[in-house]
């Protein structure tokens, strides 16, 4: 090291080389899609439930034909999109905190606190599951009035999203205790 305070110049125009966008594989792209399925879903669920009420407004008003089914697709989406919303935030660590007793604690009590409150968090996510899934068992034979598939379909959201946001949650308390 020198002790002058000279600017480096920049390389020579012939040394530098062009930039080639960087190819990736189909790997790439599956591993991709499977690390962002939640939001990949529900995307599609927006988009579904968005031209349901579309179409259900058009043939409705426009064509004075209003289509019995539009509303449960809607209601079904609209679940679906809830609760994979909450996982999403989950995953992200979005979830709205009150964080000013947190900040204001030592550095290794409030690492103490994160561990007690994901340790709570993820209590009530096994709860949320385990009733998610007797609610499941409960509404396997009931049918809904227009589209007469099976209310179960609409009621699985409660135990995978809770399922996926203790995959979140459990992957968070494991990163918090590596980064010690």
């Amino acid at each position: 090291m020198t002790d002058s305070k000279e600017p480096i110049p920049p390389p020579a125009p012939e040394t530098i080389q062009a930039s080639t966008p960087v190819r990736r594989g189909a790997f790439h792209g599956f591993v991709w899609a499977v690390g962002h399925l939640e939001e990949i879903v529900t995307a599609i669920l927006l988009g579904i439930m968005t031209g349901s009420v579309g179409l259900s407004v058009f043939c409705r008003y426009a064509l004075k034909m209003p289509l019995s089914w539009t509303e449960e697709v809607v209601l079904l989406c609209m679940v679906w999109v809830c609760f994979l919303g909450a996982s999403i935030a989950t995953k992200h660590k979005e979830h709205i905190i009150i964080d000013i007793v947190v900040s204001l604690a030592p550095r290794r009590l409030a690492k103490g606190m994160e561990v007690v409150s994901l340790s709570v968090v993820s209590a009530v996510l096994a709860l949320l599951v385990w009733q998610g899934i007797r609610l499941v068992e409960v509404t396997q034979d009931v049918e809904t009035t227009a589209l007469g598939i099976p209310t179960m379909y609409i009621y699985a959201a409660v135990p995978v999203s809770g399922l996926l946001m203790s995959v979140h949650n459990s992957r968070h308390l494991i990163s918090l205790f590596r980064h010690r």
